[in-house]
């Protein structure tokens, strides 16, 4: 084991019991499953490759992939579905990985993290999707890289690693030329240029909801703003240590990554640090959102009490006119005389009418 994963185990030492999400507490290292079966039967697709050949095949055993651990070609190991624990551990077995890199392969709620052990190196990243109405789906996928493969394990079917594969199938720029190192990052390049795409339509909403909230704000419109910030505060959790996964293995001192490919590490550490920049630019554009819903509102309210006030105003004195002549009292003048009633109304008239006339004149409709 080298210096640096000798350091490691010692920090790791200390936890002598894990709490397993589920709430039962168990060793570090212990290999459990106790979610809900994504799919049916766990996919095992294999891709063997070198600069003038490719094979693609589906594994219907675990034991299919054991003798590409060592092959002089380039294998790329997919596996879908983590509920078939016994060939998990017979997979970990056979390549030498760590129980602990099993147990957090198992636990799909790991923060995004690069460990490097003697012989492969251990990676967690998130892929993102954007659901119907735009709210947002993460999915943990651990990548280990060895000497001559790259094993991914997901839980949910589907991803975005389609174009990596047409890549490698015809043979397009580097990717059957370069090493397991190159293809781990073209499968984080491809999710980063997913993290792009999701925050196009995350752009997007927002551009709705500000256009909507400086038309006509609705009380629905600042729950979205929240939940809005809610998910770009999550993204930003998710993007930060994802950059240092990329500056890790930039830097990382193990022969698993080689020196050509340390550039291309370098220019997804770039694109990472532009997706933060655009998560705080969009954090931002939220809160003037939120000050611009809570000004739009204050000036819907100083308009309907401004429109209160003028209503006020005119019925202030027609209801001091009424309230005089209403009096039980058997002398008020004009009260039996002939024209009385017109001569209220008509009072009643030019007071209105003065009233409209002044407040117009004032500017206050």
């Amino acid at each position: 084991m080298s210096r640096r994963s000798r350091r490691r185990a010692k920090v790791r030492a200390p936890r002598l019991f894990k709490r397993h999400h589920s709430g039962k507490t168990m060793p570090p290292g212990t290999l459990v499953y106790d979610r809900e079966k994504k799919v049916e039967e766990v996919s095992i697709r294999v891709m063997d490759y070198a600069a003038h050949a490719c094979s693609i095949h589906t594994a219907n055993r675990i034991e299919d992939t054991f003798a590409l651990r060592d092959s002089p070609t380039t294998t790329w190991i997919d596996i879908e579905g983590l509920h078939d624990v016994e060939l998990l551990k017979k997979f970990g077995a056979h390549y030498g990985l760590h129980p602990l890199v099993m147990e957090d392969i198992l636990n799909t709620h790991q923060r995004p993290k690069m460990e490097e052990y003697d012989d492969y190196l251990y990676i967690v990243v998130r892929m993102l999707y954007a659901k119907e109405g735009g709210s947002l789906h993460s999915e943990q996928v651990s990548i280990v890289i060895g000497k001559s493969f790259v094993t991914t394990f997901q839980d949910i079917p589907g991803d975005v690693f389609d174009p990596v594969r047409r890549r490698i199938e015809q043979g397009l720029g580097k990717s059957r030329r370069m090493g397991p190192d190159y293809l781990a990052y073209l499968l984080m390049d491809v999710m980063v240029d997913n993290y792009f795409t999701v925050l196009e339509k995350t752009a997007d909403r927002i551009e709705q909801l500000e256009h909507r909230i400086a038309e006509k704000p609705l009380p629905d419109d600042l729950a979205h703003v929240h939940e809005l910030r809610r998910e770009l505060a999550y993204l930003r959790r998710l993007m930060w240590p994802t950059r240092d996964v990329a500056a890790g293995v930039q830097r990382t001192e193990s022969n698993i990554v080689h020196d050509e490919t340390r550039p291309y590490y370098r220019d997804l550490h770039d694109h990472l640090l532009q997706v933060i920049e655009t998560l705080d630019h969009f954090r931002d554009a939220l809160l003037a959102m939120q000050d611009l819903y809570v000004s739009a509102i204050s000036i819907r309210t100083n308009e309907v009490i401004r429109m209160l006030t003028i209503i006020s105003t005119i019925f202030v004195p027609l209801t001091f006119l009424a309230g005089v002549y209403g009096m039980n009292f058997d002398v008020l003048p004009e009260l039996h005389w002939k024209y009385g009633y017109l001569f209220f109304w008509g009072t009643s008239a030019v007071v209105v009418i003065s009233l409209v006339a002044f407040l117009r004149r004032r500017g206050w409709f």
